[in-house]
């Protein structure tokens, strides 16, 4: 305890505080005092700038209003004005106030003799010279006036004016100095501030000095001290040892820990030598230990591939590369017999093959009774490649048997100078043991798999869709069949789908869903022993009608499930509707047609009729059978086209050409006008014209059979993506949206009262249908009900070259509404005329009625109207032209006129016909007069 004292006397804290203290303390004393001594400095110049700026401004104001007195004092008196007068008292008010500012200050005689002066001159002014000066103004003696300012006031101004002057040079140079002092001021601060700084530095510097000799330069020695140690030299600490602070002692105990560590140091090196050798042997075992560890994790993986691998390749590799990793081969083949499967290492392709097709058959059997043997060969000097002594190669075979002792796989492995030992081959022979444990699974997988794939075969080829359902209700078994069944709707190829799911699917595609889900449900019980049937149907495209049986499947008296069988009677279904439309059709189309010709042939056999009834019970015989003659040749036709015998003789066809003919066919209908509308500017095509026209025959009739209140039927050709496009509209009943799909089937007819009366065999669509299919076509139809129905079908076109879509000089670009109607009962004119006009890019609405002709020019936008003079006996074409030119909306379509007969100017300038064409007469002839009423007409508008 007495021994602490001295040391904190001489604690290098102690020591660096004392000293850290006095220079603040001497610091600070000297920058407080000189901070003080610098503003009281700055205070008194700033004081003295600001006395003297304040009486120069005291002395220009007394000046500037003075001279205000007297300028505003002549103002008024040279024009009397109030104004002048009022600013005159307020500058006398402000040149008191400057007087009194100036009588506080500090004033020198020669200003105080100028203030009494002023205030002399102030008290005069204010009672006697401006009172008397106003007076003079008012009477205008201006000559008194005059004399009253010759006074000595003008003396006082340029004495005051003087005065100021030179004061403010003496006030400026004042400033001046008063600026130097103080810019010399703060120089002297500057220098002042450097000394401090430097002393300052000079300060810090001798603490530094201190603070290197007793603090660092220790420490430096303690540090090299430390670094000799540990390099096993000592160094001399006398010059510390005996220091009395904390390094001292510091360097004090680092010398007895020298001491102690020099004298230990004998007994630690052996301590480390013996701890060096227990290391080195832990290392080994570690390492041996971690080869082990290693060999285990093989094994573990290679137990992990033996239990659950079930690919023979698989099984190959991996426990080839297990063993080549354990028993270091060289080169080696593991080959599986059965099926040529093999894995090696260090062998070429070519040699592999080569050693596995030639294996030895002693040596298979040496294998089969030995398991393991080994071969020694002695490797001869000229083979030895880079070996530089001699020595040995081992062979070794290996076998993997079956429990009937049969080879199963073979491995053959070779160690170059390395030979196998004992305890190896009992190792490998165990190891093969296991080996064909997991060999004869995989056999055992492979049977099984391949009996499952048998019957998954056999049920795939049922042509019934199979489904096996467990007891839980879920799907076990499915086969393809099914998926065709219900496609394109398919979820059913994944396994393990639960009741719920496949009920749902069937529910969803099906139009029995309720039905159908309480007959899974009751199959699908436990309780149920039987065998029942449901038939189902499923709306797609073509509707699908499937009829499934439903029985337990049981194994040892246990139920393990319940198999339904789905089979697709679809067809059976169609025929079972064929026959029974059939026997209808019969029943009513055959046997009204025959009751008339029994009927009126036993009256004409019974009766004595006159001619003319007989003539008329004749020709009723004679229609009614042409009818049964022509249900009897659709029945024949049908049947001929869907056995493949029906004879179709392909020509080159002109569609425009037999639609025109097809319409004069029609001409004479009553409530019906069949008429044409030409956009196709391409209609050859290849075909049979017969088995066309019956086409178009069937179509137009069906148009105007199911329009029973009469009305246009319209035949549009046009040209779609390479097609010849027919458009046969009409404006009949129309057909239910949900009963389109089933109209191109056999006998099928709408069964609504309506069309019931109307009849029919419903054949007309199927034929219409396989005439099309033979010429590389289709057909559908779109319709409404209530809004009549347009039958669409298109035809490949007969040519080459793609449409040429460049034009003529003469040509226009087609576009919609540049339609032209051609009113012609000459069906080769008409056609001829048709062509040239779709050669330049005009639709063609062709007419033979001028009745319906005028009906549709009323609805219908015209570029050009083309007329035949000779028409008919009912109206001729100036009376279509009249009728035309009385209406408003017809009014302004050019009239052009084609006829034989002499052209009348007389009714040409009367309807303002635009052209008249006497026949014959070239064809462009026409188009070009068309092309120059479209332009004339664009160039008006």
């Amino acid at each position: 305890m007495p021994n602490s004292f001295p040391l904190l006397e001489k604690n290098i804290r102690n020591q660096f505080l004392k000293m850290l203290l006095s220079l603040i303390i001497i610091f600070s004393t000297i920058m407080i005092i000189f901070i003080f001594y610098v503003k009281a400095t700055n205070d008194s110049l700033k004081a003295e700038i600001e006395a003297v700026s304040g009486k120069a401004e005291v002395v220009d104001g007394l000046a500037d209003t003075y001279n205000g007195i007297m300028f505003r004092a002549r103002g008024y008196y040279a024009f009397q004005d109030p104004n002048e007068l009022k600013l005159l008292y307020e500058n006398i008010e402000e040149f008191e106030d400057y007087l009194q500012q100036f009588s506080k200050l500090s004033l020198t005689d020669e200003e105080t003799k100028l203030y009494e002066e002023l205030v002399t001159f102030n008290e005069n002014y204010q009672t006697v010279i401006l009172p008397k000066a106003l007076s003079y103004v008012e009477a205008n003696d201006y000559e008194a006036l005059r004399k009253l300012s010759s006074g000595g006031a003008n003396e006082l101004v340029n004495q005051i004016i003087a005065f100021t002057k030179t004061y403010d040079n003496k006030t400026e140079v004042h400033l001046n100095e008063l600026f130097s002092k103080t810019v010399e001021k703060a120089q002297q601060f500057s220098i002042i501030a450097i000394l401090l700084g430097a002393l300052i530095v000079f300060l810090v510097a001798i603490i530094m000095r201190r603070v290197l000799s007793n603090v660092i330069q220790p420490i430096e020695q303690l540090t090299n001290a430390t670094n000799e140690l540990a390099s096993g030299r000592f160094v001399n600490l006398d010059n510390l040892v005996t220091k009395e602070d904390e390094l001292g002692i510091l360097a004090n105990s680092f010398y007895k820990m020298t001491l102690s560590i020099q004298e230990k140091e004998e007994v630690l090196t052996t301590q480390n030598e013996e701890l060096v050798a227990q290391q080195d042997e832990l290392q080994g075992n570690q390492e041996q230990l971690q080869r082990s560890l290693d060999q285990l994790q093989l094994y573990n993986e290679l137990n992990h591939v033996l239990t659950f691998t079930l690919d023979k390749q698989q099984l190959l590799k991996n426990l080839h590369d297990y063993l080549t990793d354990i028993y270091k081969f060289d080169t080696s083949i593991l080959h599986f017999i059965e099926g040529h499967v093999y894995v090696s290492k260090g062998l070429s392709e070519q040699t592999t093959e080569q050693l596995v097709n030639n294996l030895n058959k002693d040596k298979q059997v040496r294998l089969e009774e030995e398991k393991s043997f080994v071969i020694t060969r002695e490797i001869p000097m000229n083979i030895q490649e880079i070996a530089q002594e001699h020595y040995y190669c081992y062979d070794l075979y290996s076998s993997i048997l079956n429990s009937e002792g049969r080879l199963v796989a073979v491995l053959m492995a070779t160690r170059e100078g390395y030979p196998f030992t004992k305890q190896e081959i009992m190792e490998l022979n165990g190891l093969m043991n296991r080996v064909s444990i997991a060999f004869e699974r995989i056999h055992m997988y492979e049977e099984v798999e391949r009996s499952r794939q048998l019957n998954q075969n056999i049920i795939d080829t049922v042509n019934e869709g199979i489904q096996l359902v467990s007891v839980s209700g879920e799907v076990v078994l499915n086969n393809k069949a099914l998926s065709k069944i219900i496609a394109p709707h398919n979820p059913l190829h994944e396994n393990n789908d639960s009741e719920h799911v496949s009920l749902k699917h069937f529910q969803s595609i099906c139009d029995q869903p309720d039905e159908l889900a309480q007959f899974f449900t009751e199959a699908i019980v436990e309780d149920f022993s039987d065998t029942r049937t449901f038939r189902y149907s499923i709306s797609q495209n073509t509707p699908v009608f499937v009829e499934v049986y439903a029985t337990s499947v049981y194994k040892s008296d246990e139920k393990m499930g319940t198999m339904f069988v789905h089979r697709d009677i679809t067809r059976e279904y169609e025929i079972d509707q064929m026959k029974s439309e059939l026997v209808s059709t019969v029943s009513h189309e055959l046997r009204t047609p025959l009751s008339s010709v029994l009927g009126f042939t036993e009256l004409l056999l019974a009766k004595e009729l006159k001619p003319e009834r007989q003539k008329k019970y004749i020709e009723t015989i004679h229609k009614e059978a042409v009818r049964l003659t022509n249900l009897i040749n659709d029945f024949l036709d049908l049947q001929r086209m869907e056995s493949g015998r029906q004879q179709y003789t392909m020509q080159p066809l002109s569609m425009d050409e037999m639609a025109i003919d097809i319409v004069n066919r029609f001409r004479h209908e009553q409530k019906h006008h069949v008429h044409l509308i030409d956009k196709a500017k391409h209609v050859n095509v290849v075909g049979d014209q017969e088995r066309l026209v019956q086409l178009f025959i069937n179509l137009i009739g069906n148009a105007i059979k199911f329009s029973p209140a009469g009305g246009d039927v319209t035949i549009t050709l046009e040209n779609i993506n390479q097609m010849l496009q027919v458009r046969i509209k009409d404006q009949g009943i129309g057909i239910p949206e949900d009963e389109i799909p089933k109209l191109f089937q056999k006998f099928k007819r709408i069964d609504n009262t309506s069309r019931r009366k109307i009849g029919g065999t419903g054949l007309g669509l199927s034929i219409s249908r396989e005439i099309i299919k033979k010429h590389g076509g289709d057909i559908w139809l779109e319709s409404e009900e209530g809004n009549g129905t347009t039958v669409i079908f298109n035809l490949p076109l007969n040519q080459i070259k793609p449409f040429n879509t460049s034009f003529e000089e003469n040509e226009i670009e087609i576009q919609t509404g540049l339609n032209v109607m051609i009113i012609e009962d000459d069906l080769s004119l008409a056609l001829l005329l048709s062509e040239e006009l779709k050669s330049k890019g005009f639709t063609v609405i062709y007419h033979d009625n001028p009745k319906r002709a005028f009906e549709e020019a009323l609805q219908t936008p015209l570029v050009g109207i083309i007329i035949d003079l000779m028409l008919g006996d009912d109206i001729t074409g100036w009376d279509l032209i009249a009728q035309l030119k009385e209406r408003e909306e017809t009014k302004n379509i050019p009239i052009i006129i084609s006829s034989a007969l002499d052209e009348s100017r007389e009714n040409v300038e009367k309807y303002k016909v635009e052209k008249y064409f006497t026949k014959p007469y070239p064809p462009e002839e026409l188009s070009k007069a068309l092309v120059a009423l479209l332009h004339q007409g664009n160039e008006i508008r």
